[in-house]
């Protein structure tokens, strides 16, 4: 039934555009002028900045062009074929094919369609709520926030929580083309625009090359284009339909919540009975297999994890999917985040003080040269420290002050290495001098930020995302993620440079006013 409707929809004349969907040079050429810059080129071999470069006369030339994709439907079947370069992975043995990671490379000329194709598309394809992947004002910090609230609050109010984290196998490769078609045409989407999208699905190829070695061109049936920008939009309105429990249940009974992040997918449900939310988590792992099917995806469930917060020490019968048991696990990964089942964060600052020390070990001979202060600061900001607050303002309020110690001590070190300052100084005169604000401090403020464009942002669903709910002092449980906004009207001091005279050299930074020691040549 998809495919025969496929068929008759492309097989019947489309009307045509709006005049206000073609597209302009003007257009054109700001989004061209976003195009980044350091990328590989396709097998065309035409480059980004040779796109920036076009004269007014190329760029009107290359608008008419669009213009003529978008008006017969054809997207050209020289912009359809892909070249896989193979990089290894480390530690690997390189006689295997398993141990290399496959990157396709594109023509920019088509990528420059793409993005422009993107902009008259997205409005007509409307993704749920829980979707937070490759859309603007979502974020895996916020989606991470999200979850861990619902865990939290449903752990204070003595409930179980139990999750499911689902492994899809090559998710972004196993996208059935007509079955995606058949849902871009439900929407309100323009039959011209679903028929250049089905000319960019269907037809594509690829080659490997290896050195100066290239295979022969494979056809690819299905899955969208790695590397493409419309690959993430039409990933999730393809999977937007994913079962849930709301047809199922009764009036008044709360539906298994959907956390989804492009291809991470999680349910989670909560009961005051453990066994009771086993077998709710249950009943929507039976509807999922239909669906699978459905639209050709599949799930592996050997990889696939469930969790149970709370105190319970007898786990329930495993959760079976397709037959096969999904396993209790004591702590789950979920977009680079550690859960376990008490909620205290253990593992997570464990991994990633582990990170941050890896980093600094790695940068030690940059941190000890003699750089300037200010580049070095740089440095310690963009590799170690964002490894210490990776999505911090989800899981920071959780920690214990014995984790959050561990985590200042990480900066502490680092800015004793760059700094080479002696053991006589203290740290809070090192981070007072530099001004680095405390590990706390930074990520309150980040927190503070999120929030904010998140409470005040376009996107409804995001306003108050995990509420805080009000306490009494003397209530036990795990505090939430937006406790560490416990005081709404107060704002973390930021260290600010006062104005001073030009300085003799290139370093803006004051010098710290402890003896800093050379680096050894």
């Amino acid at each position: 039934m998809v495919e025969c409707r496929v068929n008759e929809f492309l097989s019947v004349p489309r009307p045509p555009l709006r005049g206000d969907d073609f597209i302009s040079p003007v257009e054109l050429k700001k989004v061209a002028l976003r195009l980044p810059k350091r990328k590989a080129p396709g097998p065309d071999g035409i480059s980004t900045t040779a796109l920036t470069q076009l004269p007014n006369r190329g760029l009107v030339a290359l608008t008419r062009l669009f213009n003529g994709i978008l008006r017969t439907g054809h997207f050209p079947e020289a912009w359809k074929e892909g070249r896989v370069i193979v990089l290894p992975k480390p530690g690997k043995d390189k006689r295997l094919p398993a141990s290399y990671r496959p990157i396709t490379l594109l023509s920019h000329v088509a990528k420059l369609f793409e993005r422009l194709l993107l902009r008259r598309i997205r409005p007509f394809v409307s993704l749920r709520d829980e979707q937070f992947g490759f859309r603007s004002g979502h974020s895996t910090t916020l989606q991470l926030a999200r979850v861990l609230h619902q865990l939290t609050e449903a752990r204070n109010r003595g409930h179980y929580t139990v999750g499911v984290f689902l492994d899809i196998e090559k998710a972004f490769d196993r996208v059935w083309h007509p079955g995606l078609l058949f849902k871009l045409i439900d929407t309100k989407m323009p039959p011209a625009l679903v028929g250049v999208v089905a000319s960019f699905l269907q037809g594509r190829s690829f080659h490997v090359s290896v050195e100066d070695v290239i295979s022969q061109p494979r056809p690819i049936t299905a899955g969208v284009p790695q590397g493409s920008c419309l690959s993430p939009l039409l990933y999730a309105a393809y999977t937007n339909d994913i079962p849930t429990l709301r047809d199922q249940i009764a009036d008044g009974v709360r539906d298994v919540e959907l956390a989804l992040f492009a291809d991470d997918s999680a349910y989670f449900t909560s009961s005051r009975n453990a066994e009771h939310a086993a077998r709710k988590m249950q009943k929507l792992l039976e509807l999922l297999p239909a669906w699978l099917d459905q639209w050709r995806m599949a799930v592996n469930v050997g990889k696939t994890a469930a969790l149970l917060t709370g105190l319970k020490r007898i786990m329930p019968p495993p959760l079976k999917l397709r037959g096969s048991d999904i396993e209790w696990q004591s702590q789950v990964t979920y977009l680079g985040c550690r859960i376990d089942r008490s909620l205290r964060m253990v593992s997570q600052v464990n991994h990633v003080v582990s990170q941050a020390k890896m980093a600094r070990a790695m940068l030690r001979p940059v941190l000890t040269s003699r750089l300037p202060l200010r580049a070095k600061l740089s440095v310690y900001k963009t590799y170690v420290r964002s490894r210490l607050t990776y999505a911090a303002p989800a899981w920071y309020s959780l920690c214990s002050p014995a984790q959050r110690s561990k985590l200042q001590v990480q900066q502490n070190v680092s800015l004793r290495v760059l700094t080479g300052a002696g053991r006589y100084v203290r740290n809070d005169v090192i981070a007072r001098d530099l001004q680095i604000p405390s590990v706390e401090e930074f990520v309150v403020g980040l927190a503070r930020r999120m929030f904010d464009r998140a409470d005040h942002g376009p996107h409804r669903h995001l306003q108050n995302i995990a509420p805080l709910h009000t306490r009494p002092p003397d209530a036990t449980g795990r505090p939430l993620p937006r406790d560490l906004l416990s005081d709404p009207t107060a704002e973390i001091e930021m260290p600010v440079q006062t104005a001073s005279p030009a300085p003799q050299n290139t370093d803006d930074i004051p010098r710290p006013r402890f003896r800093v020691i050379p680096a050894r040549p």
